[in-house]
């Protein structure tokens, strides 16, 4: 086994599904973050010990690409490792696979390291744990999308039940919100790909507006703040 990739077995369970037994995007993107501090921890580079140290991970962008949407109570195992760097960014992919080995799904992540305590971001030179890249690369790809002329669906309130130990909105917050404006005639079908960017952190009592775009079978979502600064941008395709 590549011993600079780490795999764990998950099965989703029936809190983790839609009602089409398909495992949440949310939950999908949660799994990842897991994974990934999981991995980092299991090299003994802790959460703890980032934080203490003025280094942690924050997660900036997201592609998933389905083959077949993982569902209840199937097990499967799932695979990351690091990419390496990107420009200002870190990367890191994953693939999920059931008991046969296929590839289920596959997932491109960027990530920045951001001090904790300032809140400013810090130049890859900066981190200070030994990185250990793969050149693997997966079929997802994080690229640029944009909605040309959204509507607005609705406006939505922050609450704590939103808020990670951050101090700041879930990532997973996010999918949600886009998975609760797509219409039903596209929800009742399975994902093909997902994205989502992340671009300015949302707090516990602050508003978005939702905004939808429809081309077919692919919505593109965006949380705009009041002063129409975006705070995350996410698109998804239904086949």
């Amino acid at each position: 086994m590549d011993s600079r990739k780490y795999t764990v077995e998950y099965i989703p369970e029936f809190a983790d599904c839609d009602k089409k037994y398909d495992i949440k995007p949310q939950v999908l993107l949660a799994w990842c973050a897991e994974l990934a501090g999981n991995h980092l921890r299991s090299r003994n580079i802790t959460r703890e010990q980032m934080w203490k140290d003025g280094q942690v991970f924050l997660l900036t962008r997201a592609a998933v690409n389905f083959e077949k949407v993982p569902q209840y109570n199937n097990k499967l195992y799932m695979t990351t490792w690091e990419g390496g760097t990107k420009g200002s960014q870190f990367t890191r992919k994953f693939v999920v696979k059931d008991t046969d080995g296929n590839i289920l799904c596959d997932v491109d992540t960027m990530w920045a390291l951001v001090n904790p305590h300032s809140h400013k971001i810090c130049r890859p030179s900066e981190y200070i744990y030994e990185q250990i890249p793969c050149e693997d690369e997966v079929e997802a790809k994080v690229i640029k999308f944009k909605a040309e002329a959204p509507e607005k669906i609705k406006d939505y309130t922050f609450v704590y039940s939103d808020i990670d130990a951050n101090g700041h909105v879930n990532n997973g917050v996010y999918l949600r919100l886009m998975s609760d404006i797509i219409p039903q005639e596209l929800t009742d079908k399975h994902l093909k790909t997902l994205r989502i960017n992340f671009i300015h952190e949302c707090r516990q009592g602050e508003t978005v507006g939702l905004y939808l775009e429809i081309n077919d079978k692919i919505c593109t979502a965006e949380g705009r703040f009041p002063d129409g600064k975006v705070s995350f941008e996410a698109q998804a395709e239904f086949v």
